[in-house]
C-alpha cells in the first residue's frame, strides 16, 4: 500500500518531463566549445535560465497550459535551489540568492520574450550578449541569436508536446 494516496497531477508529470528535456537540451555539446557559453556553475545556471526562458514562452503563447506553466517554474526554481545547495551555499543564503536568481529569471524571459516576438535579431543577440555571456558583444552572440529565433519559431509551429522531445529543441550550430 502507497504511503501518498495522492497521484501527482498531470501538470506536475508533464513539468518534470519539460524540466529534463531544458537540461538536456542546456547541456548540449554544441554550447560549451571555447568561445561560447562558459562551462562553469554560472554559465551553466544561464544556459538553464535561457532555455526555461524559451520553454515559459512557448507555455505562455498557449491558453490551455497555464498549469504547466506553473508547474514548470516551480520545478525550475527546484532545481535552481538544489544546485546551489550541492555547490555548497550555505542555508542562510540560498533564499536570498534564490530571490535575487528570481528576479534576474523573470527580466531575461521579458527581455528574451521581446526579442523573439519582434523577430530583432539584434536585439535578442544584444540580451544574450549581456546576460549569458556577460559581455556586450559576444562574437557568438548573434549566431546563438539566429538559432533562438530558429528555436522559437520551430516550437511555436509545434504542440506543447513537442517541448518534451529534442525534436522541440534543435541543436546549436556547428
Amino acid at each position: 500500500m502507497p504511503i501518498w494516496p495522492f497521484q501527482p497531477s498531470r501538470a506536475s508529470q508533464d513539468a518534470v518531463r519539460l524540466l529534463e528535456a531544458v537540461t538536456e537540451a542546456s547541456r548540449r555539446p554544441g554550447l560549451s566549445p571555447a568561445g561560447r557559453i562558459p562551462d562553469t556553475l554560472q554559465g551553466r545556471l544561464e544556459a538553464m535560465a535561457f532555455f526555461g526562458s524559451l520553454a515559459m514562452i512557448r507555455l505562455r503563447a498557449d491558453d490551455g497550459a497555464g498549469p504547466l506553466a506553473q508547474a514548470f517554474a516551480d520545478k525550475l526554481f527546484r532545481a535552481f535551489d538544489a544546485g546551489l545547495r550541492e555547490k555548497g551555499i550555505g542555508d542562510l543564503a540560498v533564499p536570498k540568492r534564490m530571490q535575487k536568481l528570481a528576479a534576474s529569471f523573470y527580466g531575461r524571459l521579458e527581455a528574451y520574450g521581446a526579442g523573439i516576438e519582434a523577430g530583432e535579431g539584434a536585439a535578442l543577440a544584444a540580451a544574450l550578449s549581456r546576460n549569458v555571456f556577460a559581455d556586450e558583444a559576444h562574437a557568438f552572440a548573434p549566431v546563438f541569436a539566429e538559432h533562438v529565433l530558429t528555436v522559437a519559431r520551430t516550437q511555436a509551429e509545434a504542440s506543447v508536446d513537442a517541448l518534451f522531445s529534442a525534436s522541440g529543441w534543435p541543436p546549436p550550430p556547428g
